[in-house]
This record gives structure tokens, C-alpha cells and sequence, in this order.
């Protein structure tokens, strides 16, 4: 069985961190919809979006990580959807293969790397909405303390985001990523018991990462996203 991890406590670090950080509260008003974004570790795009919650994919080149950063009012769940990378908090570092996920608690610092030639594909579901939230404490291409990057570095690319009622699978590689709606457990039990659910709507633990293993009912009809992975 893969390895979800649930990291929810803040450190002394965090805390003495963020206090000393430039931090600029800004509230975001930029569709991401079909957008590439540049980054100088690779590249990242909104995969889907509600008022609850969104979801981007992240490619990160060969030993380039992103910066060591917060979110300050966000909470986070990553998967590594193909490759491998090493997740760094201040405290630890973590090892996610396909289908392996962490979860931090908002405030809490972390940092991605690809440890792979090819690259490697991640996906990020941010609690509530908002790109500019953003805390950078460390950066080796200069952006500590920096806000998020902006207009020169979007490139707009058709059909990168799914939307209803259309569009609503992603294919990366051998892993499968699909935005759904479902009402019963019934609809769900095609997949994988080792892939990964996260309920996208008004849920009282959305954006959050689970096994389809360990989902016992569903209460209601509910907007999912599952991550599956081809034999």
C-alpha cells in the first residue's frame, strides 16, 4: 500500500520562521483557467477549481525544487503523480513515489524536489482558494520573500483545465487524475483500493487526501477528484 501522511502540528521553526518573513496578504483576482504558469524549477497549471478549493499539477525538472515556503492561510495536499521527489519540511524529509501523498496543515513550511532525469509530475490541492497566498522563506533562485510570479510568466494553452460538463479526465504518464461526481460508494469501487479520493466541495475535510480503502459511506452527492495508477 502507498504512503499518505497526514503532517498538522507547527514547529517552533514554522512559527519563528513566519514571524520574521515578509509576508503580503493579498487576495488573488487572476483566472488561472488554461494558463501556464513559468517557474524557474519548471511549470504549473490549474487543474481544476471551485470556491472551495483548487487543484494545480506541478513538473519539476531533474534536482530543481521549489522554494521553502508557506501558505499561510491554505491548507495543502500533495501526490506525486509521476516520477519521485523529496518533500522537505524544516524538521523532515519525505520520500513520495507515485501515489504517495502528504497533507501540512496551513503555516507549515515545506519544499519539493524531483530526484528523477525525466522529471516529475505533482499534484497540489490548496485549501481555500487563493495563488497569492504565498509565504517564500528560502529560494536559490532568488524569490525569498517575493509574492507569487506574475503576468510575464503565464502562457495561455487550451484545454490544461477541467471543467464541467466536458473535459474532466487527465492523463500523466501511467497515472490517471478525474474529476467526478458521485453519490454512492457503488461508483467508486472500479478503481484501485490503493488509489487516492479528496472530496472538492463542501466537505468537512475537503481538499484533504484519503485511500479509497479507508472511505467507509458517502453521505451526499459530492464532487471527488481520485487519482489512479495503471498497471
Amino acid at each position: 500500500m502507498k504512503n499518505i501522511k497526514y503532517i498538522e502540528s507547527l514547529t517552533k521553526k514554522d512559527i519563528n520562521s513566519l514571524e520574521v518573513l515578509k509576508y503580503n496578504d493579498i487576495l488573488c483576482t487572476i483566472d488561472f483557467k488554461d494558463i501556464l504558469v513559468k517557474k524557474p524549477w519548471g511549470s504549473e497549471y490549474l487543474l481544476f477549481e471551485n470556491k472551495y478549493c483548487a487543484v494545480w499539477v506541478l513538473n519539476i525538472k531533474y534536482m530543481q525544487n521549489t522554494s521553502m515556503h508557506c501558505h499561510v492561510k491554505k491548507d495543502t495536499s500533495l501526490v506525486c503523480l509521476d516520477g519521485e521527489v523529496l518533500c522537505n519540511t524544516l524538521n523532515e524529509t519525505n520520500e513520495l513515489d507515485p501515489l504517495d501523498g502528504l497533507y501540512f496543515s496551513k503555516k507549515l513550511f515545506h519544499q519539493t524536489q524531483s530526484v528523477v532525469e525525466e522529471g516529475s509530475y505533482v499534484l497540489e490541492i490548496e485549501t481555500p482558494v487563493n495563488k497569492f497566498d504565498l509565504a517564500r522563506m528560502n529560494d536559490k533562485y532568488g524569490r525569498q520573500g517575493k509574492e507569487y510570479e506574475q503576468k510575464e510568466c503565464y502562457e495561455n494553452v487550451k484545454k490544461l483545465t477541467l471543467t464541467f460538463p466536458n473535459n474532466l479526465i487527465k492523463q500523466i504518464n501511467k497515472t490517471q487524475v478525474e474529476i467526478k461526481k458521485i453519490k454512492t460508494l457503488e461508483e467508486i469501487k472500479k478503481y484501485e483500493r490503493s488509489s487516492i479520493i479528496s472530496f472538492l466541495d463542501n466537505h468537512k475535510e475537503c481538499g484533504k487526501i484519503f485511500r479509497l480503502i479507508d472511505i467507509k459511506n458517502i453521505e451526499k452527492e459530492s464532487t471527488v477528484l481520485i487519482i489512479s495508477r495503471r498497471k
